[in-house]
């Protein structure tokens, strides 16, 4: 009878350890989003160009962009204000990262 008490155990420590590894998507946003900000970068290259890079909003907010996507063209697109739309993800610490679907300049 013990036995089975430690292999239901096991069964479902092992079921929860699977399921909450299944939430990390979650955190993912279900509709596309738009922000307006300014890019700037975060890391450069040798050749001092940008290889991530960041959307700054009017309040203060700081998105990271992912290198996925249109999210590498706004890797030429320093100091540029523009309009982005796609998902947002939050990582482990509470950062946002956009995922762009497409994006245009503003003026």
């Amino acid at each position: 009878m013990m036995l089975r008490k430690k292999t239901l155990l096991r069964v479902l420590c092992v079921l929860a350890i699977v399921t909450s590894l299944g939430v990390a998507p979650l955190f993912a946003a279900t509709e596309e989003v738009e922000i307006i900000g300014t890019v700037f970068g975060t890391a450069w290259d040798a050749n001092d160009n940008a290889t991530a890079v960041i959307i700054a909003t009017e309040d203060g907010e700081e998105i990271a962009v992912s290198n996925s996507g249109k999210g590498t063209d706004l890797l030429k697109l320093e100091e540029k204000n523009v309009k982005a739309s796609g998902f947002i993800a939050l990582d482990e610490q509470g950062m946002k990262t956009i995922t762009v679907n497409k994006y245009i300049l503003q003026e």
